[in-house]
């Protein structure tokens, strides 16, 4: 058990650093911005946000029919709810950064967000970044799938609110960090300091769950050999 956790944890940082790879590749060969970068931390968010509605209704099904219809409640809910969420988030992304790239009027709430995605999917590269973080998240929910197998009534609960940890505390530092980026007045520099901040996060996730899953499996050997010691005493 605990060679298998520490190989998904490789996997997971393998996955997190290919996706820093494949920005800083933007950033340096193809000219990505600033505002270029954490667009794509925002589509990566919609991604996530789509695969997570996957997982909660594979776990549903997983748990019987009745399971499947919480689950199809529940990812009703999510998709308005966090659909909602990340496009209001995105409008503050094409709000604080996006202007002088977009250029032109932006009103309402999904005008700068089709502006947005028109503009980060215009050309090849920009394919190439969203079908590159698309594989990316593939790749992980396919470690998901395989990593969690056995039915939980836990589950449905802790996905529907997974994704919002990672935006509110990924973002909100991300978005300080790009007006500190626009003071510094140095673009190639700061995009860069944005994806290893990012990778820094993801890679302190990955280890934070690592260690919060391994003591729950040595629990029971423990009990085990306390067990041995006190019948030990008692003879």
């Amino acid at each position: 058990m605990i060679n298998e956790a520490a190989a998904w944890r490789w996997i997971d940082l393998a996955l997190a650093f290919a996706a820093a790879a494949m920005i800083v590749y933007g950033v340096l060969v193809l000219g990505w911005s600033v505002f270029v970068v954490i667009a794509l931390f925002w589509l990566e968010n919609v991604v996530i946000g789509i695969f997570n509605v996957a997982r909660m209704l594979i776990s549903g099904a997983r748990l019987g029919g009745a399971g499947l219809i919480a689950a199809l409640a529940l990812s009703a809910f999510f998709t308005v709810h966090y659909g909602m969420f990340t496009a209001v988030h995105g409008v503050f992304v094409v709000m604080l950064f996006g202007q002088p790239e977009l250029g032109g009027a932006l009103s309402g709430l999904f005008g700068p967000l089709t502006r947005m995605i028109d503009y980060l999917l215009a050309d090849r590269d920009g394919w190439f970044a969203a079908v590159g973080i698309t594989l990316l998240q593939a790749a992980a929910f396919f470690r998901w799938m395989v990593a969690s197998r056995a039915p939980s009534a836990s589950a449905l609960p802790a996905l529907m609110f997974a994704p919002y940890g990672r935006i509110v505390i990924l973002h909100v530092t991300v978005i300080a960090s790009g007006f500190l980026v626009d003071m510094l007045n140095m673009p190639i520099l700061g995009a860069i300091l944005l994806v290893a901040l990012k990778l820094v996060f993801d890679i302190v996730s990955v280890n934070s769950s690592s260690s919060v899953a391994a003591p729950a499996k040595h629990a029971p050997v423990r009990r085990f050999i306390i067990s041995r010691e006190e019948d030990a005493t008692r003879s």
